[in-house]
């Protein structure tokens, strides 16, 4: 695969945007019962820790491996996030913390990227017989972290609906 450079600038955009959508949360995410857990489902709050752990514990690493060996790397070696991810209470209640941290990590990673060469995106990246390049893989992170922020962006759309919902019926019946 020839991997241009505006391939590349785009994906940097892309995980800018990431960045920026951890920084807006901020300002709507304490109007949200954040901790609250749908049944089945896990909450914002568990989803934004889950979001950074995955990054942090593996896609990044992924992305510093293959920038630094020559050889392909086998992403059998390393442990699926969904195995490793734990929720920290703590960080939980302190859903700022938690969005500051995002921001923080979204950043560094964003600079990992911005530091690739285009010749070292084609680097190859294998699980069992599939191989991807470099480029393809971070393509791939940029994909599900944009449905996990969508997912939290409906919850939290969902939640907003609902109370303006509760608000328009008790301004109806206000003897309630």
């Amino acid at each position: 695969m020839d991997i241009k450079q505006s391939q590349i600038d785009s994906l940097i955009d892309d995980v800018a945007y990431l960045e920026h959508e951890a920084e807006a949360l901020k300002y709507v995410i304490d109007s949200v019962p954040y901790d609250e857990t749908p049944p089945g489902r896990r909450s914002i709050s568990e989803i934004l820790m889950f979001l950074d752990h995955a990054q942090q514990n593996y896609y990044r690493e992924v992305i510093e491996d293959a920038f630094k060996s020559v050889r392909p790397i086998n992403l059998n070696a390393y442990t699926d996030p969904e195995e490793t991810f734990e929720k920290d209470e703590e960080l939980a209640k302190d859903i700022q913390k938690l969005l500051y941290k995002i921001s923080k990590h979204r950043v560094a990673i964003l600079n990992l990227i911005k530091n690739i060469n285009l010749i070292d995106w084609e680097r190859e990246i294998t699980k069992g017989r599939q191989t991807i390049s470099l480029y393809e893989f971070t393509n791939q992170m940029v994909r599900k972290e944009r449905a996990t922020l969508k997912e939290i962006a409906d919850l939290v759309l969902t939640y907003q609906n609902s109370k303006q919902m509760q608000r328009e019926l008790e301004s109806r019946n206000p003897e309630s």
